[in-house]
C-alpha cells in the first residue's frame, strides 16, 4: 500500500514538473489565436458602439485606433500577464490510464448501432430521439460520475508544432485554388463595398442594395455583425476592391486559423494525439460533399464567410477556453472566454445563442456533478453576459422578423411539424443516405471510442445537451421561433459533429501494445480513413459534384454572371436603375460604386411602408420579366411602364429568340444594345453621364 501511493506521488510529481517545463509557455499558434481572438473581439465592440452611435467607417477605424492603443498602453503599463498554467497533468499523471468501463462502452455500442440501423430501416425522429437521449443519459451516469475530467499533459515538440504550421499552410493553398461561389456574398460583400465607398455613411442603417430610400436593412439582426464592416476597413485602407479583402486576405488568415484553434482545443482532449486528430478533423471537412449544408461546405470551401469563420475558428476556441476554466478558474481563461464568444457574433449573428449554448455545454463537460461543480459553470456563464445583452437587446428584431407562425395548417398539424423539424434539421446537414446513419452513430457511439476522462466527458455531454434544448421535438416549434429563426436547421451548429467524428476516426491511436505497435496503430487509423472517405459520403468536399472547381487562386464568383455585372456596372453611371436577371444582380451589388439591380436575391422584405409595399410589389412584377422573358409577350404594356416607372438605365436581356417581345419593347423604349455574347444582349437607354464604351457585339 505504500509503495503504491509513494509510485502514485512520484507520478503526480513527474507530471507537475512536466507541466512546469513544457506548459507555461504557450506555443506560437496558441498565441496567434489568443492575440486574433482579442484584437477582433475588440473591434466587434467597437463596431456596436458605432453602429448604435449612427456613425461611420471612418469613426470607426478611429475608436478601433485609440482603443487599441490604449490596450497596448495598458499592457506596457502593467507588464506581461503572467501565463496560466495549463491544467493538463495535475488530474493524472501523462501515463496513467483512465477508467476503461468496458461494460457500459460495449453496451453502448451494440445499442447505438441498433438504433441508427433501426432509424436507417424507419425512419421516425420520435423513436429516435427517446432512444437517444436514453442511450446517451445512460453513458452520461457513467461517464461523468466514475470517469473524471482526467487530461494528461499534451505531447509537445518542435517536429510536431511545424507539422501543425504546414498543415495550416497547406489549408490556406487548398482555400486559395478551391472555387465554390456562393451567392450570400451579394450581402455580405455589399456591406463592405458601401462602408469602403461612403465611409461617413452610417453603418448598417439600411439597405445599400436597391437604391430605395429609407428601406430597412433586410434583417436588422445583422447589426451585430462587425466581420463584414473588418472587410470594408481594409477595403478602404488598402485601396483594394473588398471582394479581394474576402476572398484572399480573411479567408487565407482564416484557413490559416482553423487547425491552429482546433490544435489549442485538441491539446487538452486528446493531449496524447492531438496533432492526429486535427488532421482527422480536416480530413473529415474536405472528404464530405454531401449536402450544400454540411458542416465542411461551411470550412476551406466556403472560408471568406462569418459564419464559416464563427464555426472553425471561434467556436473550438469557445470550447477550449470553457473546459480551461472549468479545470482550473482563472480570471484569463474567464475573460477569454467571454471574449472569444463576443468574436463569434461578430462573424455571425447566430452565435448569439449558439456560443454561450456551447460554452455551457462545455463547462458542464468539464466538472464533476457537486456543488462546486455547479458553481463553477454558473461563474464561467457569466462569461457570456455581453452576448446575453447583445442577444437582449436585438431580441424585438429576432421575434418580429426572423419569427415566422411555423404552425400553418392549423393545431392539427403541429406535432407532425415538430418532428419534421428536427428530421429536416438532421437532413438539411447531413443528407439522406450513408452520411446521415454515420452522423446518427458517431452522436450515439462517439463516447465510446473517445479516450477516457475529459474527451469522453465532451462526447457524451454535448449531443444529450443538444438534444434535450434544441433537437428536442417536444419544443422545436418554440425553438424555431424563439432562438433560431425560420433557419432551425442550424440548431444542428450547437453539435460540434466533425469534432466527434474525429475522436470516433483517431479511436486505434489509442489501442495499446507499447510503442512496438506504433506502426500497426497508425496503420489502422489510416485504414479506417480511407473506409470513411470510400464508404460514408456520396462524393467528396473538391468534387465537381459538390460545385468546387479546382484552380489556380482567383475570386471565388461565377465566372460568367461576374463578368456580365461588370459589363453593366460599367455601362451606365453610378446609383443608375438597371433590370438584369437574378444571377448577374447578385454580383453587381459586389462591386464598388455600383448601379442598383430591382431586385437582388431574396433581400427585397415586405415593410409596413404603403410606399416600400408597392415599390417592391413592382419591382418584383418587373424581376419576372428578365428571369421569364417570355412573359413579356403577353403584357409588353406592363414591361414598359416598369422600364419608365423605375427610369431603368440599362437592361441585361436573355439572347435567346423567346425574348424578342422584350426587345421589341425596349427598341421602342430607346435602348440601343451595347454588348452581345452567347447568354445574354446588353440594352442601354442614352442619358446624362457614363456612355458606353462601343456598339456591336462583344469581340
Amino acid at each position: 500500500m505504500r509503495s503504491a501511493t509513494r509510485a502514485s506521488i512520484g507520478n503526480l510529481h513527474a507530471a507537475v514538473n512536466h507541466l512546469s517545463s513544457s506548459t507555461l509557455t504557450a506555443t506560437a499558434s496558441d498565441r496567434l489565436c489568443d492575440t486574433s481572438v482579442v484584437a477582433f473581439a475588440l473591434w466587434t465592440v467597437c463596431s456596436h458602439a458605432v453602429v448604435a452611435a449612427g456613425r461611420g467607417l471612418v469613426a470607426l477605424l478611429l475608436l478601433y485606433a485609440v482603443v487599441l492603443a490604449a490596450g497596448l498602453w495598458l499592457r506596457l503599463r502593467l507588464g506581461a500577464v503572467p501565463p496560466v498554467p495549463d491544467p493538463s497533468g495535475l488530474a493524472a499523471p501523462p501515463d496513467s490510464p483512465g477508467p476503461t468501463l468496458w461494460i457500459p462502452r460495449i453496451v453502448g455500442l451494440v445499442a447505438g448501432v441498433a438504433v441508427a440501423l433501426s432509424y436507417a430501416a424507419r425512419p421516425d425522429v420520435d423513436h429516435l430521439w427517446w432512444s437517444a437521449v436514453i442511450l446517451l443519459g445512460f453513458a452520461a451516469v457513467v461517464v461523468c460520475f466514475r470517469d473524471p475530467p482526467r487530461i494528461s499533459p499534451p505531447a509537445r515538440s518542435r517536429s510536431s508544432e511545424m507539422l501543425l504550421w504546414l498543415l495550416a499552410a497547406a489549408c490556406v493553398v487548398l482555400m486559395l485554388i478551391s472555387h465554390r461561389p456562393d451567392a450570400d456574398d451579394a450581402f455580405y460583400v455589399n456591406v463592405a463595398v458601401a462602408a469602403a465607398d461612403v465611409p461617413g455613411r452610417a453603418l448598417l442603417s439600411g439597405d445599400t442594395m436597391h437604391g430605395i430610400p429609407g428601406l430597412p436593412l433586410h434583417l436588422p439582426v445583422y447589426r451585430v455583425h462587425s466581420y463584414e464592416l473588418l472587410n470594408g476597413a481594409l477595403a478602404y485602407l488598402l485601396g483594394i476592391p473588398a471582394i479581394y479583402s474576402f476572398h484572399w486576405l480573411s479567408a487565407a488568415f482564416a484557413a490559416l486559423l482553423v487547425p491552429l484553434a482546433h490544435a489549442r482545443l485538441f491539446r487538452i482532449l486528446t493531449p496524447q494525439r492531438w496533432l492526429a486528430t486535427v488532421a482527422t478533423l480536416i480530413f473529415v471537412l474536405v472528404a464530405v460533399g454531401e449536402t450544400h449544408r454540411w458542416y465542411g461546405n461551411f470550412s476551406f470551401v466556403r472560408m471568406w464567410q462569418g459564419k464559416a469563420i464563427f464555426l472553425f475558428v471561434f467556436m473550438p476556441l469557445v470550447y477550449a477556453y470553457a473546459l480551461r476554466f472549468a479545470l482550473r478558474p482563472n480570471l484569463r481563461d474567464w475573460t477569454m472566454l467571454g471574449v472569444a464568444q463576443i468574436a463569434a457574433v461578430g462573424c455571425n449573428s447566430s452565435a448569439l445563442w449558439a456560443a454561450p449554448a456551447g460554452a455551457v455545454m462545455a463547462l458542464c463537460s468539464a466538472v464533476q456533478p457537486s456543488r462546486h461543480g455547479l458553481k463553477t459553470v454558473v461563474l464561467g456563464a457569466l462569461a457570456s453576459v455581453y452576448v446575453f445583452a447583445a442577444a437582449w437587446l436585438v431580441r424585438g428584431t429576432l421575434e418580429g422578423t426572423l419569427g415566422t407562425s411555423l404552425s400553418q395548417g392549423g393545431q392539427h398539424a403541429r406535432p407532425q411539424l415538430h418532428d419534421a423539424l428536427v428530421t429536416n434539421a438532421l437532413v438539411t446537414i447531413l443528407g439522406g443516405s450513408r452520411l446521415l446513419i454515420f452522423g446518427i452513430l458517431s452522436i450515439l457511439t462517439g463516447w465510446v471510442f473517445a479516450p477516457p476522462g475529459l474527451s469522453r466527458r465532451f462526447a457524451v455531454v454535448f449531443p444529450l445537451a443538444v438534444l434535450l434544448g434544441l433537437l428536442n421535438p417536444s419544443i422545436a416549434d418554440w425553438v424555431a421561433t424563439r432562438v433560431t429563426g425560420p433557419t432551425y436547421w442550424r440548431s444542428m451548429w450547437a453539435l460540434p459533429l466533425p469534432i466527434m467524428m474525429a475522436l470516433m476516426l483517431t479511436w486505434p491511436l489509442d489501442l495499446g501494445g507499447g510503442s512496438s505497435r506504433t506502426g500497426m496503430r497508425h496503420a489502422a487509423w489510416v485504414v479506417l480513413l480511407a473506409a470513411f472517405a470510400l464508404l460514408v459520403p456520396r462524393y467528396n468536399g473538391l468534387s465537381g459534384e459538390n460545385g468546387v472547381r479546382l484552380t489556380w487562386p482567383g475570386l471565388k464568383v461565377p465566372d460568367a454572371a461576374y463578368r456580365w455585372a461588370a459589363a453593366v456596372n460599367e455601362s451606365v453611371p453610378p446609383g443608375s436603375h438597371v433590370a438584369v436577371a437574378s444571377e448577374i444582380g447578385t454580383w453587381i451589388v459586389t462591386l464598388h460604386n455600383h448601379v442598383y439591380p430591382l431586385v437582388v436575391r431574396d433581400y427585397l422584405r415586405a415593410s409596413r411602408d404603403r410606399f416600400i409595399a408597392e415599390e417592391v410589389r413592382h419591382r418584383m412584377a418587373m424581376q419576372r420579366f428578365l428571369d421569364t422573358p417570355e412573359l413579356v409577350e403577353a403584357t409588353p404594356g406592363q414591361f414598359q411602364d416598369g422600364l419608365d416607372r423605375f427610369e431603368v438605365r440599362a437592361v441585361c436581356l436573355v439572347n435567346a429568340p423567346r425574348a424578342a417581345a422584350a426587345r421589341t419593347v425596349l427598341q421602342q423604349a430607346g435602348f440601343r444594345p451595347t454588348l452581345r455574347r452567347e447568354d445574354y444582349d446588353l440594352w442601354v437607354r442614352p442619358g446624362p453621364g457614363r456612355h458606353p464604351h462601343g456598339d456591336g457585339e462583344d469581340r
